[in-house]
């Protein structure tokens, strides 16, 4: 919802959105070359982010965030779920009579036959049971939608004792198609590649869109709070720092974990979430204990810092994921494109990450021989006075 709301005043404040698409100046200062790369990676994914956060809020609206249904519409819910079940014909209520489960296969099997009859052939999306062990026990069986943008549908439900068909969904209304392709939209279980590949694009112009509004945001303040002596920016850059590298830190560390700690380890995936926190939150202190340089009008060593240590850990799990499990770029590159496209976009982050880790220390020692010679002419003509 805050989303939304700050994408719709951003419209209103870019008023100028046409020319912002073509603006970009890299060489410029700092504050102007980031303003230029705010605007434009905001406006060429606004499409993106508009459409991710209405499908958000359209799909979870009722019962997430604002839970009417099951607070105070619930008696009206309850009556729904019980209407629903007579329309339907499927069981609302557990019978208490026990009674065994037919072959899932063969139900399987039996719904797929029913698909390709209706000439659209397709494999199982979502399976639920109902009831389960209980005589008014049904299965549902729900064809997948990865051949389209629209999630799960045509649903065929058996009963579970027997393997009896009990209803075929009809076609959806109209209403239906669209709440279907709304949600497909927003949780991307199709597999269209070139479709899959603009979610991955207009994702990263996002993170450059907040990466670029922190940087302006501190590059517009940093001398003014420098004279001022002032804090606020720094513990604003230093909180750029953490959401930026931070969360880039973190994510390594978690991914080199899983290849350490033994597999036979109970709950490893705690322990891997365990990493990763406490990796961002090491990151945060570092970002901040490394801010003081900003609060003089300068650039945070941090910055550069944990990007070498970002350029470290993605090839740190490249290698260890060769060493512990033999799949190698050699090998993966033409057999198995799933770990392969992990592994090169690890390197392809490193390599990232060491440019721009060499970039910022170029513009550290630039900033910090000029403000030598600033300080030694000031020196002079103290001198000379």
């Amino acid at each position: 919802m805050v989303m939304m709301a700050a994408l719709i005043s951003g419209v209103v404040i870019h008023r100028k959105m046409f020319r912002e698409f073509f603006t970009f100046r890299p060489q410029k200062q700092i504050q102007r070359s980031a303003l230029d790369l705010h605007n434009m990676t905001g406006v060429v994914a606004l499409p993106f982010h508009f459409f991710f956060a209405f499908t958000g809020l359209a799909i979870f609206a009722a019962w997430l965030y604002l839970p009417l249904s099951s607070t105070l519409l619930k008696p009206l819910h309850d009556h729904a779920e019980v209407q629903e079940a007579e329309n339907t014909g499927l069981p609302h209520e557990r019978s208490g009579i026990p009674a065994s489960i037919a072959s899932v296969d063969a139900m399987v099997a039996e719904a797929k036959r029913r698909w390709t009859a209706r000439d659209m052939p397709g494999e199982v999306g979502y399976l639920a049971m109902y009831h389960l062990g209980d005589s008014n026990g049904y299965i549902s069986i729900f064809r997948a939608g990865s051949d389209r943008v629209a999630l799960v549908g045509e649903g065929i439900h058996f009963k579970a004792s027997t393997g009896e068909l009990l209803r075929e969904d009809p076609p959806r209304s109209v209403v239906g198609h669209i709440n279907g392709f709304l949600i497909g939209l927003h949780l991307q279980h199709f597999e269209h590649w070139l479709l899959r590949w603009l979610y991955a694009l207009g994702g990263l112009l996002g993170c450059a869109c907040i990466a670029t509004g922190f940087v302006f945001f501190v590059e517009k303040r940093k001398k003014q709070h420098a004279k001022s002596g002032s804090q606020g920016s720094r513990f604003v850059d230093a909180l750029g720092t953490t959401v930026v590298t931070g969360i880039l830190v973190a994510t390594m560390a978690m991914l080199v974990s899983n290849r350490l700690l033994p597999s036979a380890l109970a709950g490893k995936g705690d322990w891997e979430k365990l990493v990763f926190w406490g990796a961002w939150l090491l990151a945060s202190g570092h970002a901040l204990w490394r801010s003081g340089p900003v609060a003089v009008g300068k650039i945070s060593p941090a910055w550069r810092e944990q990007c070498w240590l970002v350029a470290l850990l993605a090839v740190t799990a490249v290698a260890l994921n060769w060493l512990t499990t033999g799949d190698h770029l050699g090998r993966t590159l033409f057999a198995y494109w799933p770990v392969a496209g992990v592994d090169l976009s690890l390197m392809a982050s490193a390599l990232a990450s060491v440019f721009v880790a060499r970039e910022l220390g170029r513009r550290e020692y630039l900033r910090a021989v000029t403000f030598e010679e600033r300080m030694e002419n000031k020196s002079l003509e103290a001198a000379h006075v």
